[in-house]
């Protein structure tokens, strides 16, 4: 696992850029990507030394995978773009874009294909592909189905605790009779 660049370094590629260096030469000079470089710039530019200094912030994870793809595919952003502004290191932003160019959404999502029910099946790579998805949605809506079960037990139980909490509470304030 490569190591993580000291904010000073970065500072000085930064300082280097501002002096009318090329990204090319900056990367040479220091044997790192120009993409990386560029990334750098994006972050700094938006959230200055404190951003650059925890960068980068986040794994890429489901939500945000998402978001890579959909702005890559329907912006045609470039990657290093991507990667500054969803504060997410730049190898995972290209590791996201190829497992969707690979495996489309379903591989994304950890969705599995058995190569071997693949080839017993003679359906194509795109037909397992579509059936890989689609048992992902299904496994999805199956679990967000649980979910609003279980939050629909939930209120039942809790509009019964307030009904009778009303009733308590308006029989209590009611004045006797005798």
């Amino acid at each position: 696992m490569r190591q993580k660049v000291p904010l000073e370094v970065k500072l000085a590629a930064l300082e280097l850029l501002e002096s009318g260096e090329s990204f090319q030469s900056v990367s040479k000079r220091l044997r790192m990507s120009a993409g990386e470089l560029k990334t750098w710039s994006l972050v700094y530019g938006k959230e200055g030394e404190k951003g650059l200094s925890a960068y980068p912030k986040n794994i890429c994870s489901g939500k945000i995978k998402d978001k890579i793809v959909f702005t890559y595919r329907q912006k045609r952003v470039p990657l290093h773009t991507l990667s500054a502004q969803y504060s997410v290191p730049y190898s995972s932003v290209v590791r996201c874009i190829s497992t969707y160019r690979r495996k489309g959404k379903a591989g994304m999502e950890g969705a599995v294909i058995d190569m071997m029910e693949v080839m017993r099946s003679g359906d194509t790579m795109e037909e397992a592909l579509t059936k890989a998805e689609l048992k992902n949605q299904l496994k999805v809506a199956m679990n967000e189905l649980d979910y609003l079960r279980t939050e629909n037990a939930y209120l039942k139980k809790l509009k019964a605790l307030m009904e009778a909490d009303t009733k308590r509470k308006g029989s209590a304030s009611r004045p006797s009779c005798h």
